[in-house]
């Protein structure tokens, strides 16, 4: 199709219309969903291939107009075909993945292996009463599918372990940690970084947490001296606030889709700095290594 075809075809479907930045350039469209279904089913494309087609040419999805003026045509196009590693679909991992599906992220594999249980009900995103006693992983990308359409994700309810970590972020663009294992992060963290996967990596305890990215250089080592399994244990029987693993979530996506941008337009990806966010005051931080 020509672009006056494809303009004509989605006029029924037009929710709204912006001027072009550029003088003389043709408006950019803003079409519902119906008819981008309609157009990938003429053409034989997923949606999620035939939404990075149409931005090409001006046409965006209406789901993404409040993303425009924050992400450019290269940002989203590169985000929607993006593939991001997810361990962890808890506290932090429910939080990152809705987060990451609504902000327009093409595949998440989500790799958990616990149930949701009433304990999960102060703080995890897709713990509800219904979901109590299923598959963490499963109930979670079953609800990303409600919520985004254009998402394809791959449920892996199998225990993560040293040995299958590398298969595990083999072909991904991001590697993120919403484990709460310290020696599984830090086994993450190395397969990650050994296969050139950039790493997200997020915890929360209590009333605080961390965040940061890394590309080359091994961090959590230097954060957690001591990993042991008693160390674990311990760390799994503290209190942990609702409202903090929501704001570290927060921090977690925001890192994923800046890097994602970085990469799309060309521009050199940067290791983020640790960031320490304590909801008690509340205050973030900031750390350079």
């Amino acid at each position: 199709m020509t672009q006056q075809e494809l303009r004509s075809f989605f006029t029924p479907y037009i929710r709204a219309a912006y001027p072009s930045c550029e003088r003389g350039g043709p408006d950019t469209l803003f079409v519902g969903e119906e008819g981008l279904t309609a157009w990938a089913r003429l053409q034989g494309l997923t949606l999620r291939d035939a939404m990075r087609e149409l931005l090409s040419v001006h046409i965006w999805p209406e789901r993404f107009r409040r993303n425009y003026g924050l992400f450019s045509v290269m940002a989203m196009r590169h985000m929607l075909k993006s593939r991001i590693l997810l361990l962890g679909c808890g506290g932090l991992g429910g939080h990152v993945a809705a987060l990451l599906a609504r902000m327009g992220v093409g595949t998440l594999r989500l790799c958990d292996y616990d149930v949701f249980d009433e304990s999960n009900l102060n703080r995890q995103y897709f713990a509800l009463h219904a979901t109590l006693g299923k598959g963490k992983a499963a109930t979670t990308a079953d609800g990303l599918r409600a919520m985004a359409s254009h998402i394809d994700c791959e449920v892996i309810a199998a225990p993560a372990s040293e040995d299958t970590l590398p298969g595990l972020v083999a072909g991904m663009d991001l590697a993120v940690d919403c484990l709460d294992s310290i020696p599984l992060k830090l086994a993450l963290e190395r397969a990650a970084l050994r296969a050139g996967v950039p790493f997200v990596h997020g915890s929360v305890l209590r009333e605080e947490g961390f965040a940061f990215l890394s590309l080359k250089e091994e961090r959590l080592p230097s954060l957690y001296p001591h990993s042991g399994r008693d160390e674990d244990e311990k760390t799994r029987a503290q209190a942990m606030s609702g409202i903090a693993a929501a704001g570290i979530a927060c921090l977690m996506a925001q890192l994923c889709t800046r890097h994602l941008c970085r990469v799309a337009e060309g521009r050199e990806p940067i290791a983020s700095p640790l960031y320490h966010l304590d909801y008690s005051v509340p205050e973030l931080e900031s750390f350079f290594s």
